[in-house]
């Protein structure tokens, strides 16, 4: 099967899903934000991997911080996962290791995204990202001033599969859909733990309707 169905499941859209298509669960949004198109398409066009639930959401048991935190709102937030490893310098060589440090912290983060939506829903069902915070590796003092082009790699890869401007899909600077699109804060100056090279984070907009089912049936945190 593809790499992203390794689970075995079709990425058949949940009933959250299907109203988004209908129109329902999104009919608030402006047309530039809703999708006709099945993110899991894009997700196997640019070969991701989204491994299994157990590799990417291990147990509670011992672990200091959760993945995932659902809010009735809607409101998911991210813990934040680092990438790379090092700090970055104005090197031309050093930002672009940061800026594919930076995706593989977005696929991450999407694998996380998509195992801590399931069974209840699907990747289909984010409705759109709110905000992106980005921290990198770097000496202070003003020295390192690169840091956008660094989180511009975690920043595509979600443009790339939701949709965006950056999108692989995007022609002349416009995608089908901005779900993907976010507000975003690329700090930079400190060490960061276990001294990886990014360390993002990301709040997200899903159906209300599901994450209060979400809560109600596991909690909000995972």
């Amino acid at each position: 099967p593809p790499k992203s169905l390794a689970n075995g499941r079709e990425p058949t859209p949940s009933a959250f899903a299907e109203s988004h298509r209908k129109g329902k669960g999104m009919a608030e949004l402006n047309a530039g934000w809703k999708r006709s198109f099945d993110v899991y398409d894009r997700i196997d066009k640019l070969g991701i991997d989204l491994m299994s639930k157990g590799e990417v959401l291990p147990a509670p048991k011992g672990r200091r911080i959760c993945n995932l935190t659902f809010t009735p709102s809607g409101l998911l937030f991210t813990s934040g996962t680092g990438a790379g490893r090092g700090a970055v310098t104005n090197d031309d060589g050093d930002v672009e290791a940061g800026y594919e440090a930076g995706r593989e912290a977005g696929i991450r983060h999407l694998r996380a995204l998509h195992w801590g939506l399931d069974p209840e829903g699907t990747l289909n069902d984010i409705w759109y990202f709110v905000k992106c915070i980005g921290m990198v590796n770097s000496a202070g003092g003003g020295a390192f001033s690169k840091s956008p082009r660094v989180v511009d790699g975690y920043t595509k890869l979600f443009h790339d599969v939701f949709g965006g401007p950056l999108s692989e899909f995007a022609e002349d600077g416009m995608d089908s859909s901005l779900s993907g699109w976010h507000a975003r804060s690329a700090v930079a100056g400190f060490d960061l733990p276990g001294h990886v090279l990014i360390e993002p984070e990301m709040i997200v907009q899903v159906d209300p309707a599901l994450a209060l089912k979400i809560i109600a049936g596991r909690g909000p945190q995972i």
